[in-house]
Order: C-alpha cells, then sequence, then structure tokens
C-alpha cells in the first residue's frame, strides 16, 4: 500500500514552452488534480485566474477528457422499461472502437455520446448485443456487491476485455459527497478477470479531500493479484479484497491520528477551547492563560 499526502500539483513547465502554452500546461495540471467531485469548482478558479482567457479555456478539453477516463465519472442513463435513471460509468474499458466519444453500458443496453466538458450524456442508443451467460454472471455478483457496499453514490461495469476471449474488465467506483463539512471522496477500483485461468489483478485508487480550515488531500493506491476459483465466485473474491485494504487503511488512519497528525499542533489551546481565528485580535491572551492555569 502506498499513502501520500498530496497539498497541491506539479506545475513545472519548460522554460523554452510558449507562455501561452505554460498557462495551459499548468491549467491542465490544476484540473487534473481536481479533488471528487470539485471539477467545476477548480474550473471555475482556473478561469478566474486567466481572465477567462477563452484560448486557455478552450484548451483544457483533453485534460477533461483524461479525467473523467481516470475518475470514472458517472452518467445518469434511463433504466430499461422507464423504471427510472441509473449510473453509468465512463472509462476507457466502455468505449466504443471507431466511435468518437461514445461509450457503452451493457446493463442498461445503451450507448451513449459523453460531453467531458459538460458532463453530460446525448444520442442515447440501444445496445442489444448478447453477451452470453458468462457477462450475465459476473454482472449479478458485481452489481449485487456494489448495491450493498456503495448504496447511494457506486456503479459498475463488466465489460469484454479489449483482446476478448476469455478476458473481462471489471470497474467500480463509489463517491461520497459531502461538501456542507468539507469533504469529498471517491473509491476508485478496476480489475481484468481471466476466466480461463482463473486469475485475477486489479488496482485499488481511493481519493480524500479535506478542506475545513485547510487543504488535504489523501490519495492511496493498493494492488491486487488473487485467483478466484471460477466466475460465480469473483465477487465474492473481490467483496473479500476490497474489505481487507479497508480495514488496512482503517488502522493506518488510526496510527495517523493517534501519532503524527497528533504530534502536528496541540488539539486545543490551554483553554481547552478552539480558536476563532477571525476574532483572534479580541482575545485577551495574556489574561486568558492566566485564569486557565489557576
Amino acid at each position: 500500500m502506498t499513502l501520500a499526502i498530496r497539498t497541491h500539483p506539479n506545475t513545472n513547465t519548460t522554460t523554452k514552452m510558449p507562455f501561452q502554452q505554460q498557462k495551459i500546461a499548468a491549467a491542465s495540471q490544476f484540473l487534473l488534480a481536481s479533488p471528487p467531485g470539485e471539477l467545476n469548482d477548480v474550473f471555475n478558479d482556473i478561469a478566474s485566474l486567466v481572465n477567462d482567457d477563452t484560448a486557455v479555456l478552450n484548451a483544457l478539453e483533453p485534460a477533461f477528457e483524461k479525467y473523467n477516463l481516470e475518475q470514472y465519472v458517472t452518467v445518469k442513463l434511463p433504466l430499461p422499461g422507464g423504471e427510472g435513471e441509473g449510473l453509468s460509468l465512463v472509462s476507457e474499458w466502455n468505449r466504443v472502437a471507431g466511435e468518437e466519444g461514445r461509450f457503452v453500458d451493457p446493463r442498461v443496453g445503451k450507448t451513449f455520446v459523453f460531453d467531458h466538458v459538460k458532463g453530460k450524456a446525448s444520442d442515447v442508443q440501444p445496445y442489444d448485443e448478447d453477451l452470453g451467460r458468462e457477462w450475465e454472471e459476473l454482472n449479478t455478483g458485481i452489481e449485487a456487491y456494489v448495491n450493498e457496499h456503495f448504496p447511494s453514490e457506486g456503479a459498475s461495469g463488466v465489460f469484454k476485455g479489449q483482446a476478448g476471449g476469455s478476458t473481462w474488465n471489471v470497474v467500480i467506483v463509489g463517491n461520497k459527497y459531502n461538501p456542507s463539512n468539507y469533504w469529498n471522496g471517491r473509491w476508485r477500483s478496476s480489475y481484468t478477470f481471466d476466466s480461463t485461468s482463473g486469475t485475477l489483478t486489479g488496482t485499488i485508487r481511493v481519493t480524500v479531500h479535506y478542506y475545513e480550515d485547510g487543504n488535504v488531500s489523501l490519495s492511496t493506491t493498493h494492488s491486487i493479484s488473487s485467483t478466484p476459483s471460477s466466475p460465480s465466485t469473483l465477487a465474492k473474491t473481490i467483496a473479500a479484497e476490497e474489505k481487507r485494504y479497508q480495514e488496512e487503511l482503517n488502522k493506518a488512519f488510526g496510527g495517523l491520528s493517534e501519532g503524527p497528525f497528533k504530534g502536528l499542533r496541540r488539539q486545543l489551546p490551554v483553554t481547552r477551547q478552539r480558536v476563532d481565528w477571525e476574532k483572534a485580535g479580541v482575545y485577551r491572551i495574556g489574561q486568558d492563560v492566566g485564569n486557565a492555569r489557576r
């Protein structure tokens, strides 16, 4: 497991690059480093920084696309039978070959064009390819797992491997946005399963942004290699691996809060009350400290 605290993106650019290209490169790096659920906020900040320079803002479309594909963003599509809407994934795994900007969701039997800048789907078309019994078995298990553990903002997809044959790609994403309490988070996992050899490899990525009276981004990456006995046990294997990793994260966070983070600063001042920094100028610090000691 790798654990890193990122405070700002790397915006280093070559000094030989023209100034306009430097601005585009820096803006793209900021956009790619956007925390979960805050892509539009970062874009608006960039627009302010460049004084709404349309040449710079229009050049950010490739960064939008890269971000959406890497983050497995979700978009709402109508469910079969008119039963409301469901979340469909946007990722490298479910791109439709030869059709720019089009993605497929075999769960709902639809393909759609996704606007990476606006974050919206359009030109929804039916998709009726029969992926076979093996896909149904895999998808049923994965959907049940996601519905149980990511009930509000979770989505999944099982897609035919690009190499064809017996290879399947499994993508899972769970979003949790809580801006009123100054934090947002995203769980991303992707797997490649070969049903012939029974091998499973994958990566779990977790990103959390906390920004109350500060700005801290937590990013973790964990690799997985396992051997499910059959497609029917794939979901159970993934569930066990992800549960194990979540428990590791819980232990790591507990160690941080009781160790390095606790040593960074006093949890409460001597008065045992939080300081309202906006009113710091009117505090009688010396008298308050003296009273606290008495």
